[in-house]
């Protein structure tokens, strides 16, 4: 029983060392040290300005729980892609989620396919939208403009993992006339195959 003991606690350690690996590390930008230094390392974190304040994602993992880990979903059959980022700014939780079509990614492995390109979004076959407080399908009306650039996707040898690095900048303007703009965005995460990617066959 004292080794069946031992060995629990064991692999209690290994798993809370395995979480605490993933949690992000923001690094200061030496420029405006409010944002995280654009980097290419799988860092797991994101910011941007909004407005006058600062959005921030940082990937924390404890034993049962987690937050602010990117997500990729994508709908091979008609061939849609949407990627999302969670954070938060001073205020309140705020997602921004990109809507891309006719990429041509299907499974985990084409993800690197967006890599190194400069993706207008345009409104229309592309859009983002900044999405402010608990996720609602209601706030997903207001499309913005601007440019979403994942400069940098590297797959891991097993094909289980990706380093996503970009950056991105847009405004979304609502239906009275208020403007968000959102600058100076830049994301360096790690996206794992089992549990940040998802595939659906229907919308």
């Amino acid at each position: 029983m004292k080794k069946l003991s031992c060995i629990n606690k064991l692999l209690v350690l290994v798993i809370a060392f395995a979480a605490y690996a993933c949690n992000g590390i923001f690094v200061p930008d030496p420029i405006d040290p409010r944002l995280p230094k654009y980097t290419e390392s799988g860092n797991n974190v994101a910011g941007a300005f909004v407005n006058n304040q600062v959005w921030e994602s940082t990937v924390t993992w404890g034993l049962y729980d987690y937050s602010d880990t990117p997500e990729f979903y994508v709908w091979p059959e008609k061939d849609s892609v949407v990627i999302r980022f969670s954070g938060n700014t001073e205020d309140e939780s705020a997602y921004i989620e990109f809507h891309l079509k006719d990429w041509d990614i299907t499974e985990f492995e084409d993800v690197s396919k967006l890599s190194g390109l400069k993706i207008e979004l345009d409104g229309e076959e592309n859009s983002v939208y900044y999405i402010k407080g608990s996720y609602d399908q209601e706030a997903n009306k207001n499309k913005g403009i601007g440019q979403f650039y994942p400069k940098n996707i590297q797959l891991n040898d097993s094909l289980t993992s990706a380093t996503i690095s970009g950056t991105f900048g847009f405004t979304v303007t609502d239906s009275v006339g208020f403007s968000t703009k959102v600058s100076y965005g830049r994301f360096d995460y790690r996206l794992r195959k089992e549990y940040d990617f998802f595939e659906y066959t229907e919308w």
